[in-house]
């Protein structure tokens, strides 16, 4: 586990952008918080940072925001080692005439935040002001027990400041009891909201006495696989919810804009968790983005979707 730092942070511009980080595990909910989020209001001029895994950018497509003031970065999951696109945006950012009042990036499911915190912290013009983990109760201690991405949750969870829930109402009392004592023991100071109950706030501000994480050096990524395949139009839904489920060992998220019996659709698989949202016709063919752990399990759903007609 990463160790607490409580150095202090060098002193910052009072003119400094302010920085939040959306982080989270795949399939955790970033993309509705952050547009619960932004409903809600932010500062006028906020620009938003989106970063995905998938060579489709779903994620950006999905935030109801104004274009100009939403970028992608198209390098992946920073996770890793970070992209020197983030470094070359923020560089950018930082040098624009009228710079925005505030930055919101919103991270890939495998990113370490931390690593891109130390970033922001180094960067012109900009202040780290707080890091948001959105969790999914109902997968975490599945996600916690799991040796490949174990540490990795962990680390995203104790890095917040504060935590967003999600779906713990699919749980029993004493199981969401549980893991609310889980998540205090990996971070005690996080504020926490429970966004399945409608509980989906402005980020808290950072206090005086901010935690940071100092990287630990037996930090241990897994060996992430990522894949985008065109579907046939004929597809149906259940055929390929099926195969998914054939080979949840070595797929950890899937998405697309997809059109099946006769519809067009935003799919999304997370585990155990699907959704089919209609959504209007998309000129193209389907196209279903992936990643997983490399592995036999993951060459052969490949093969498998490759095979679809």
């Amino acid at each position: 586990m990463p160790e607490l730092d409580n150095s202090p942070t060098p002193s910052e511009s009072p003119d400094s952008i302010p920085v939040t980080l959306v982080a989270g595990y795949l399939g955790a909910g970033k993309t509705t918080w952050l547009n619960a989020h932004l409903r809600d209001g932010v500062a006028p001029d906020t620009l938003v940072l989106v970063n995905d895994f998938g060579t489709i950018n779903v994620d950006a497509e999905l935030i109801d925001y104004a274009g100009e003031r939403l970028l992608q970065l198209s390098s992946g999951c920073l996770c890793c080692s970070l992209s020197d696109e983030l470094g070359t945006q923020l560089s950018r950012i930082g040098r624009w005439p009228e710079p925005p009042a505030a930055l919101i990036i919103e991270t890939s499911g495998v990113a370490r935040p931390q690593r891109i915190a130390d970033m922001i912290r180094v960067a012109r013009r900009f202040r780290l002001e707080r890091i948001v983990t959105l969790v999914d109760l109902a997968s975490l201690a599945r996600r916690l027990n799991d040796s490949r991405v174990g540490e990795l949750v962990a680390g995203q969870i104790a890095s917040a400041g504060q935590l967003s829930l999600n779906r713990g109402d699919e749980l029993k009392v004493i199981e969401r009891d549980d893991l609310m004592r889980r998540l205090r023991s990996l971070n005690a100071m996080a504020h926490v909201e429970h966004a399945d109950s409608g509980d989906v706030r402005s980020p808290k501000p950072a206090t005086s006495r901010l935690l940071t994480l100092r990287s630990a050096t037996d930090e241990h990524d897994p060996d992430w696989q990522r894949f985008a395949i065109e579907l046939p139009a004929s597809l149906n839904r259940q055929t390929l919810e099926s195969l998914l489920a054939e080979h949840t060992e070595g797929l950890a998220r899937a998405k697309g804009f997809i059109q099946a019996d006769g519809r067009y659709y935003v799919f999304q698989w997370s585990g155990r968790h699907v959704e089919w949202t209609p959504t209007s016709p998309r000129p193209g063919a389907s196209q279903l983005v992936g990643i997983g752990f490399a592995g036999e399990s993951l060459d052969a759903l490949i093969a498998a979707l490759k095979a679809l007609d």
